[in-house]
């Protein structure tokens, strides 16, 4: 909660000081699930977009869902249990590798333990659209 929280503030902060800006959210991992769930929770927010890295929250297809489809996973609670694609017309582009663990448990975990799935992913924010949406699964 503390990580979404923070994006919140910051978000918010952003925004109340510059209102005209456009805001590009960025997640990896765990990080991703914040983004997402911030995002489920803010879809009337204008001018922003999220990308999402390796999201456990991301829901099937292409392949299987994120880690947080697994049973026994809403254990860890709000905001990371569980997976949905609620994102309004928030525009949100999802990035996964086929053979990352994290956002598609059909991958198992070799991929993710040895192939270096779950760091192949290009972390500059300004590589992507600012208007980017979809899934992109490789």
């Amino acid at each position: 909660m503390s990580g979404l929280n923070e994006l919140d503030r910051l978000f918010w902060l952003h925004r109340s000081e510059c209102p005209y800006d456009h805001i590009r959210l960025i997640g990896h991992s765990e990080g991703a699930g914040i983004v997402h769930a911030w995002v489920t929770a803010h879809q009337d927010v204008g001018n922003a977009n999220a990308i999402l890295l390796s999201d456990p929250k991301r829901a099937p297809g292409p392949g299987w869902g994120g880690l947080s489809s697994t049973p026994g996973s809403g254990i860890v609670g709000y905001p990371l249990a569980g997976v949905d694609d609620w994102f309004g017309d928030f525009p949100v582009l999802t990035v996964c590798n086929h053979d990352d663990q994290i956002c598609d448990t059909s991958a198992g975990w070799w991929g993710y333990l040895f192939g270096g799935a779950h760091g192949r992913y290009d972390f500059n924010v300004w590589d992507y659209g600012a208007w980017d949406s979809g899934i992109w699964y490789r």
